[in-house]
């Protein structure tokens, strides 16, 4: 199983075992929080990057949700699915779910972290938004 995959499996488990624990209502907040938390915690080589792309992922497009409830839709899935291959260097991903705004917010936590990050790693990842072209 790829990483994505297991990330994917994951992510429904926390829906399923969300809804369990609520006595069958589904808690679109609470699971994305647990999906952000995922998300940081799967990524702890990538240090303070990625609980800063996972709280802009909660931020800006779940907390941001008009139905925050119903979090998250396919699209948001399909976005901090993206970010996990992002973390994970797959220059070959199709990124076009991410908007200009996602990659100048993806170079700024890059520079940021800069020194805190292996040197491979941070040129993969500059890479990946050079190719985007957002640098």
């Amino acid at each position: 199983m790829s990483d994505t995959s297991k990330f994917l499996a994951d992510i429904q488990r926390i829906k399923k075992h969300v809804r369990a624990d609520n006595g069958g209502k589904y808690d679109g907040r609470k699971v994305c929080e647990q999906i952000s938390s995922l998300f940081a915690s799967s990524n702890r080589n990538a240090g303070d990057l990625a609980r800063s792309i996972a709280d802009y992922w909660l931020n800006s497009y779940i907390f941001a949700s008009a139905d925050v409830e119903n979090e998250p839709s396919q699209e948001n899935i399909d976005r901090i699915t993206v970010f996990q291959n992002f973390l994970d260097g797959d220059s070959d991903e199709d990124y076009s779910i991410l908007t200009g705004d996602d990659w100048e917010t993806l170079k700024d936590f890059c520079d940021d972290e800069a020194e805190n990050l292996d040197l491979d790693s941070l040129q993969n990842f500059m890479s990946i938004i050079l190719d985007n072209g957002a640098l």
